[in-house]
């Protein structure tokens, strides 16, 4: 483990894609609702990503469609805690593939409807802790209250918080540099 609760990441991992609908085990089963990105939007860049819980920020882009159509909590920069993983604890429903799960750590209402389809912009910036197999699922909410803690925290710390200005979030129309499409897109930088 960590000599501290948070460990920043030589590289930044953007992802941009749409969210996909999970098993609803997040917010269902554990009471934190997540918004998932499966790695068949980024055509395998997951790999050398290693497993383990994140820190960092996301954004749910404005509907291109309709530009009148505006929803709270779209265009807005939020917190968040993102697993990259399998999901271990569920066993037997582990997932097939390696899946971004981001809970977007919002006040009640601060985010209006769903957004599965929609397009979201997630920047990871820090490492928490390796994905684990709890014993129970009492064990996997306490952890999972510490890290949303823990990322409220540290997304609020100097170290983090330019990250809010990062010019993925910013500009209109993101240009990746390391791979995808329109549909997922990937991009690795290393930090100063």
């Amino acid at each position: 483990m960590h000599n501290k609760p948070h460990c920043k990441l030589r590289k930044i991992v953007r992802l941009r894609g749409a969210v996909d609908r999970g098993f609803g085990r997040g917010g269902k089963k554990l009471g934190f609702p997540t918004a998932n990105l499966p790695s068949s939007l980024f055509s395998g860049a997951l790999i050398d990503v290693p497993t383990g819980v994140y820190v960092g920020f996301a954004l749910i882009e404005q509907s291109s469609i309709n530009h009148n159509d505006k929803k709270r909590g779209r265009g807005v920069i939020h917190k968040a805690v993102v697993n990259v993983g399998y999901s271990p604890t569920f066993d037997g429903e582990e997932n097939k593939e390696k899946i971004v799960e981001a809970h977007l750590i919002t006040e009640e209402g601060d985010i209006e409807g769903d957004f599965y389809g929609d397009t979201m912009r997630l920047g990871l910036y820090g490492f928490l802790r390796p994905e684990m197999k709890f014993p129970s699922f009492p064990d996997l909410i306490q952890a999972i209250t510490n890290d949303v803690a823990t990322a409220k925290a540290s997304l609020d710390s100097e170290l983090y918080a330019a990250f809010r200005d990062d010019l993925f979030f910013v500009e209109d129309e993101w240009v990746w540099q390391d791979g995808g499409d329109n549909n997922g897109s990937f991009e690795f930088v290393g930090m100063n």
